[in-house]
Formats: structure tokens, C-alpha cells, sequence
């Protein structure tokens, strides 16, 4: 029923042009990203206590007894393997690199009775642990209907099925959070106000009284369960992370948009979280844009992936790895969309297309750090630096910057120089010919530099002129915003035709010589050695897929 997406090899086989030369084909192996599927349920049960309107917004918030059994179902004959959350936190950490294939980790929110009665015996027929995220306050509280008590949790831990941690002792707990008496149930994102002092708590009191809480559930439940509770789950996924958003941003952000009152009070969750004895804590994708959890990724807004009664069928599919890595989405606390890309010493550079930043990751596609370059911006109308292509050689980024539809459009062409550290220094800003406005990628080929507009015509960029055009025979309509991205490899040009899906290789004055099929939604693409980096763009991920190169051919 499902697509099963977690491929770690893919061959591509090319259509070969006339002139290609022996080895003509272009065959690829797709890199396994080892990621891991953290999903979210909170009641499995046919007749549920809350309604779609209850708390967790994500999702209407339970799933039925023959739903989860089915869907358990479908992950193993789809090759998922559920693992407990030992192991997915040690690998999270970095403690060991044992994995099985498509990994999935089960967690519940809440403490649901639903867990013990209906859920353990169908995990227990399908052989899958899972973590119960529990509120402290709604344990055995006959105030609350449907919670665990103390007797339910401890036959839990019996199991062998369960892993029990905290949801906090507050949980959903209502908090004033305005002198109008307004309350949120976002209790651990919000600075609570104080009535008889007529004020908000300041910031340490707000990390004192979350510090508390998280403290009260451990040494609260640890010595009644015999446990250590070292994990916690925000309810809800609201840890402060979204406040406010710049005007006009984009609110499709990694986790969970935020509902705070106030600023900067992340950090203070995640001290709080410290200082009372936790090391990891998750939070909630947002809907309809399933983040897998990796390395990269903070160890204190771990993303889930929520599973309710509307879950359909691209769901698992949604899950692959095949994804690849995610790249950063925010950036000094605002919205980026990185795409163009380049590899340099052992470090990928990806530029957001919509600010003057530009990320480090590692080889495998995990953040190291950023830059932003407000130089970047100055002398454009449109005050967008609009980075459009990226290439990497001789200690040096080069980088191109689309004028868009500025009136009397000015391209740039920018060269930063490298440190040893690999941090940038933007050393020169070049305007270039209004005709190269649309580049969208660049290359260095036996000493010039190439750029490939969306239209596919080659220009020789410090010459200042068009070389060549790809496909000179398709009308100029049909070659419109066809074209994406340009890497160099054994004296061929690469670049994508996205109205095809082809990867394609040219000769630099555009021959094509082989085509392969590629991802429908690549946007950018660069050569690291035998492997090939691609950015992915889908509606709602920006990601990093690595293949290596098997075979291609030479000019």
C-alpha cells in the first residue's frame, strides 16, 4: 500500500547523445540517510475523550484500535523497524552508530489509560516498545477522566513494552498569562502573571518556577516507579520558538509555531531542562511537514511527527529517508530558504536564496554554523539579497545575486575568501550584465567560469557574454524556468532540466552528451569528489540528497 522510499542505491541510467564518448552513462547510488521517525499518538480508542477541538491542535488526537493495528502492520511489511528510546537517543547523541534500517520511534503524549488497556496488547502482538510522555498532575487524578494511575503506570513498567517520561507535572495546565485573566495551555512558553503583584515574573522566575516543575516529576515518580526520567516532551511541542515572526516570514517553520508572550525564553526552558536532571527533549512537526530526527538536530526540540485519526496514505512516504538531510530553515531568529550549495575542504556551503546568509554543514549535511553578510543587501531595491547560485574552488566561495525584477536589474557576482576554520570573508562584489540577472547556477571548468540561466543558455560570466544554449531546438517558451543548478565534473557541465527530470551533462558549448533521471524537485547540484550534492525542494522541505557517483562520462 505503501511506497517504500528508503532506498540506500539507485541506478540512473542515461540516454546517451550521439557525440558521447565511451562510458557515456551517468548511473548514481543513492546515499542512506540514517534519520529517525519519531511519531506522536496520544489516544488509540474508538470512543476518544477529547474532540478535535481538545488541546493538541496538530491533529485530530487519536487513532482507533484497528487503525494502529493496521498501521503497526504496515511498517514492518514496509521495513520499518521500531526501536526503544535508549537507542534512538543514543544514537541522537552521537554514543553509538547501531541503527537498524528505516528507523521509527513510538511515543505517546499525555497518559491516556488507552495506552495500557488497547495499545500495549497490540504493541506486544507486532513485538514494539514505545515511551509514554505522562503529566504529572494527572496521574490517578479522578478530576480528569481517562489518565493513568499509579497502579496503571507501574504495570506499564512491568511490560517490557513501555518506557515511562515526563510530560511535566503541569502538563496542559492552564497558566494566567495577561492582567485580563487570559490563561494559555502552553504552561512551560509563556511568563505567567503574577495578579496581587500586578506584573509579569521576571525571566529568572519564569526558569525557577519551569525548573521546579520538571524537578517536582522526577523526584516525584522516579522513587514510586523505579526509573530514571531523564527525557521530556513540550506539551503540545511550545517551547517559545516563534516569537514573534518577522513581517511577511513565512510561518512554515521546522517545529511547532510558538504561542509566547514574551522573548528569548528558549534558553531558559532548556536550562531549566537542564539544571533539573533531563537530557533530551521533544517537540511536535508541524502538520503536513514531517521532520525526521537526526544528529544535527538539538537534543531539546527533537521533532515529531504526529498520528491521528487523518493520517492517509502518504504518510510513510513521507517518512523516507530518501529526503535526505534537512537543511537549517531559520537563521538569526528568521526564515530562510537555502537551495544553492557548493563543497569546499571537507565543508558544504548552502546559501538561503531569501537573506544574505550562508550555512557550514558538515559532509553529511548537519548544521555548523552560519554568516550573515548585510553588505550583501545594500544598493538593491528590493532589499533581498536573493542568492541564486554558489561555487567553490581555490579557497574561495563565489556566489551570484539575482536582481529579480528591480527596475534596471544589477546582478552581482561575489567572492568571499576562506579561513582555516572555514568561516567567510567577503572580499569582492562585482556587478554583472543585466543579461545574467536569472543565473541560476555557476561552475568553474578548466579555468572559466560558467553560469546557466533558467532558460539554459551558457554564459562565459567574466567575459561577460552567452556561449552557448542547451536545447536550442525547444521553443523559448517551453525553456523558460526549465533549468537549475550547474556543477562541473571531468570537463562536462552539469545542471537539471526540471520540465524533464533529467540530470544533464554538456559539453561547454552546450552538446548535450547524457541524460539521467533525477529527482523531480532538485534545484541545485555540486560535485564533492566521486559524490554528487543536490538540493531538494519539495512544498514544504529544503534537503540534501547525496548519491555517488558510480559511472559518468568524460569529455
Amino acid at each position: 500500500m505503501f511506497k517504500s522510499l528508503w532506498a540506500c542505491a539507485l541506478v540512473l541510467c542515461a540516454t546517451v547523445g550521439a557525440t558521447a564518448s565511451p562510458g557515456g552513462r551517468i548511473v548514481l547510488a543513492l546515499q542512506h540517510h540514517r534519520q529517525i521517525a519519531v511519531l506522536l499518538f496520544h489516544q488509540v480508542s474508538n470512543t476518544p475523550i477529547e474532540s478535535a477541538a481538545g488541546v493538541d491542535h496538530i491533529q485530530k488526537p487519536w487513532t482507533t484500535p484497528a487503525a494502529f493495528d493496521g498501521f503497526l502492520g504496515e511498517l514492518a511489511r514496509d521495513g520499518y523497524h521500531v526501536i526503544p528510546l535508549a537507542q534512538a537517543l543514543a544514537y541522537l547523541d552521537g554514543r553509538t552508530d547501531e541503527l537498524p534500517p528505516k528507523p521509527v520511534l513510538i511515543t505517546f503524549d499525555d497518559g491516556y489509560r488507552t495506552a495500557l488497556t488497547i495499545a500495549t496488547p497490540i504493541l506486544r502482538a507486532h513485538h514494539d516498545p514505545a515511551t509514554m510522555f505522562f503529566e504529572g498532575h494527572a496521574t490517578g487524578n479522578p478530576a480528569i477522566p481517562g489518565r493513568l494511575d499509579l497502579a496503571d503506570l507501574r504495570a506499564m513498567q512491568r511490560s517490557g513494552i513501555w518506557t515511562l517520561e515526563s510530560h511535566g507535572w503541569a502538563g496542559h495546565s492552564d497558566l494566567r498569562i495577561a492582567p485580563d485573566g487570559a490563561t494559555s495551555p502552553y504552561w512551560y512558553a509563556n511568563l505567567a502573571w503574577l495578579p496581587k503583584e500586578h506584573r509579569f515574573e521576571t525571566p529568572a522566575e519564569f526558569e525557577t518556577r519551569v525548573e521546579r516543575d520538571l524537578r517536582r516529576m522526577r523526584t516525584t515518580f522516579q522513587p514510586l516507579l523505579g526509573i530514571t526520567i531523564t527525557a521530556f516532551a513540550f506539551p503540545s511541542g511550545e517551547y517559545g520558538q516563534n516569537i514573534p515572526l518577522p513581517a511577511g516570514a513565512n510561518p512554515s517553520t521546522l517545529i511547532e509555531a510558538g504561542h509566547s508572550n514574551a522573548l528569548g525564553l528558549t534558553p531558559l526552558i532548556r536550562e531549566a531542562l537542564r539544571n533539573a536532571g533531563y537530557t533530551a527533549a521533544f517537540a511536535v512537526s508541524l502538520p503536513d511537514e514531517d521532520h525526521l530526527a537526526a544528529r544535527g538536530d538539538s537534543r531539546w526540540a527533537i521533532p515529531r511527527i504526529g498520528v491521528g485519526a487523518d493520517f492517509h496514505d502518504r504518510f510513510l512516504e513521507n517518512l523516507s529517508a530518501e529526503h535526505g538531510s534537512e537543511y537549517p530553515e531559520v537563521a538569526d531568529g528568521q526564515i530562510a530558504d537555502p537551495g544553492p550549495l557548493c563543497a569546499l575542504d571537507g565543508t558544504l556551503y548552502v546559501a538561503a536564496t531569501n537573506r544574505p546568509t550562508i550555512f557550514r554543514l558538515d559532509t553529511e549535511g548537519q548544521r555548523r554554523g552560519s554568516q550573515t553578510f548585510d553588505a550583501l543587501e545594500r544598493d538593491r531595491p528590493s532589499k533581498r539579497a536573493a542568492i541564486s547560485a554558489l561555487t567553490c574552488g581555490a579557497g574561495e566561495v563565489t556566489a551570484v545575486q539575482q536582481a529579480g525584477f528591480d527596475p534596471n536589474p544589477h546582478p552581482f557576482l561575489d567572492r568571499f575568501t576562506r579561513a582555516a576554520d572555514g568561516s567567510l570573508t567577503l572580499a569582492s562584489r562585482e556587478q554583472l550584465p543585466a543579461a545574467m540577472n536569472w543565473l541560476v547556477g555557476i561552475a568553474r571548468l578548466n579555468g572559466t567560469l560558467y553560469g546557466i540561466d533558467d532558460s539554459g543558455e551558457l554564459f562565459d560570466v567574466a567575459a561577460g557574454r552567452r556561449v552557448a544554449i542547451l536545447d536550442p531546438d525547444v521553443p523559448p517558451a517551453k525553456r523558460q524556468d526549465r533549468y537549475a543548478g550547474l556543477a562541473a565534473r571531468d570537463g562536462l557541465l552539469y545542471t537539471v532540466d526540471r520540465a524533464d527530470t533529467k540530470l544533464v551533462a554538456a559539453t561547454p558549448d552546450g552538446r548535450v552528451v547524457a541524460r539521467a533521471a533525477i529527482d523531480p524537485d532538485a534545484r541545485d547540484l555540486a560535485f564533492d569528489g566521486s559524490r554528487l550534492l543536490l538540493s531538494s525542494w519539495t512544498v514544504n522541505r529544503r534537503s540534501l540528497r547525496i548519491y555517488t557517483v558510480v559511472e559518468a562520462p568524460h569529455a
